[in-house]
C-alpha cells in the first residue's frame, strides 16, 4: 500500500489512520509504505526515495503480489504514477484509489504528453476507488476505465470529552486556511451576521495562510469572534468538535471531505458547499444545509436557520451522525476493499465482468 506518512497532516492521512485504528486489511500481508511526510523538501525527497528503493526490493525479491495506492492530485500524483509504472513493469496488479476534489482540474491543466501518461496510469489499474458517484461518473466518461468503484472515506464513532458544552452560536472550519477552501467567505459571511448574532464565533483550525485569515478578520471588523488554533488533532480535535454549534466548509471543491464526515460523528449540522461528493452526503434541509461556493449571500442564507433554531440544528446533527455511521462504517468500507482485493488475487482471465 502506498499513501503519505499516517502520522501527517491532510485527508488521505486521516483516512489511513482510520484504517489502521480498524484493523483494515489486517488479515493480510500488507506492507505499508510512506511516499511522503511533513517537514522539509530534503526531509520529503528522503522519504520518497526511501519508499521507491524499498519498494523495488520487493519487487525484485517477489514480495509483491499487488498494489494499492492512494492519491490525489499534482505531486501526489505524480509521486504514485513511478511506483504504478514499477508495477506494470513487474507484471503486478494494482489498484488506483482516487482523494482529492480537484483532479479534473489537474488533468484539465496538463500537456498532451503528462495527460497520456496519467490515463495510462489509471486506465491500467484492475480496480479504481472515488469517493462519489459524481467522480465516478467523470472519470468513467474522461478516463474511459471499466471498472470505477465508489468507496467512502470510514469514519468512526467520535469520542467527545464530557466535560465540554456546546456552544450552539460558534461554527467551526477544519483544513487548510487557503481561498480554494472558502475561509475568505466565511469570514465576509461572519461579518455579515455578526450584527443580529452578537454570541456569534468562529474556530478557524488548520494550517496555511493564518496571516492572510487574521488580516482579512481584522478588515471585516470580526477579528475578536475569530479563533485560529492552528491545526489540532486527537484530544484537541475532540473538544472542539464538542464545543461547537454548526460545522461550515465553504469548498470550491472537494471530494467527500474527512473533516465533514468527523464532524457529522460529532453530531453536527454541517453548512458546506454543492461541489463533489457532499451533496451525496449533506442532505439539503435534512442533515445540513447547501450553498454556492465563492458566494457569501448564499453562505449567509444556508447559516441563518441554523443559527436562528438550536433545536433544529441539534435535530440535523443527530440525524447526519447517524446518516454517516450508517453509510460509511468502517465494516461496510472494509468489505468494499475486500472485494477490490479479491479482484486483484485473481489472474486477468478470471476477473469476474
Amino acid at each position: 500500500m502506498l499513501g503519505p506518512d499516517p502520522a501527517a497532516r491532510g485527508g488521505i492521512a486521516s483516512v489511513l489512520r482510520i484504517w489502521r485504528e480498524a484493523g483494515l486489511g489486517g488479515g493480510r500481508a500488507l506492507h505499508y509504505l510512506p511516499t511522503y511526510m511533513d517537514g522539509s523538501a530534503g526531509r520529503k525527497l528522503v522519504a520518497l526515495l526511501a519508499a521507491l528503493l524499498r519498494f523495488t526490493g520487493l519487487l525484485l525479491a517477489g514480495r509483491v503480489a499487488a498494489v494499492h495506492a492512494h492519491s490525489a492530485s499534482n505531486a501526489s500524483f505524480r509521486r504514485k504514477s513511478l511506483f504504478l509504472a514499477l508495477a506494470r513493469l513487474a507484471g503486478k496488479p494494482y489498484v488506483f484509489h482516487l482523494h482529492g476534489g480537484a483532479f479534473d482540474r489537474y488533468h484539465a491543466g496538463l500537456s498532451r504528453l503528462e495527460r497520456a501518461w496519467v490515463e495510462r496510469t489509471v486506465r491500467k489499474a484492475r480496480v479504481v476507488f472515488v469517493l462519489s458517484e459524481s467522480w465516478a461518473t467523470w472519470l468513467r466518461q474522461n478516463i474511459g476505465h471499466p471498472d470505477v468503484r465508489v468507496l467512502p472515506n470510514p469514519v468512526l464513532p467520535a469520542e467527545l470529552p464530557a466535560d465540554v458544552s456546546r456552544e450552539p452560536h460558534t461554527l467551526l472550519f477544519l483544513g487548510r486556511l487557503e481561498e480554494e477552501k472558502g475561509v475568505f467567505v466565511l469570514i465576509q459571511a461572519l461579518a455579515r451576521l455578526a450584527g443580529v448574532r452578537p454570541q456569534l464565533k468562529l474556530i478557524i483550525a488548520g494550517e496555511g495562510d493564518v496571516e492572510g485569515v487574521r488580516t482579512a478578520a481584522i478588515a471585516a471588523g470580526v477579528d475578536g469572534r475569530v479563533e485560529l488554533p492552528g491545526w489540532v488533532a486527537g484530544p484537541a480535535k475532540a473538544r472542539l468538535l464538542a464545543r461547537s454549534g454548526i460545522f461550515v466548509l465553504p469548498s470550491r471543491f472537494e471530494g467527500v471531505p474527512m473533516a465533514m464526515l468527523e464532524a457529522q460523528a460529532a453530531g453536527l449540522p454541517v453548512v458546506a458547499t454543492r461541489v463533489g461528493g457532499i451533496p451525496q452526503v449533506v442532505i439539503e434541509g435534512y442533515s445540513g444545509r447547501l450553498a454556492e461556493p465563492d458566494d457569501v449571500a448564499s453562505l449567509v442564507a444556508a447559516l441563518k436557520p441554523l443559527l436562528a433554531d438550536a433545536a433544529e440544528a441539534r435535530r440535523m446533527g443527530e440525524i447526519g451522525r447517524r446518516r454517516v455511521l450508517k453509510g460509511y462504517g468502517i465494516e461496510r468500507v472494509g468489505d468494499l476493499v475486500e472485494s477490490a482485493w479479491r479482484e486483484l488475487d485473481a489472474t486477468p482471465g478470471q476477473r469476474k465482468a
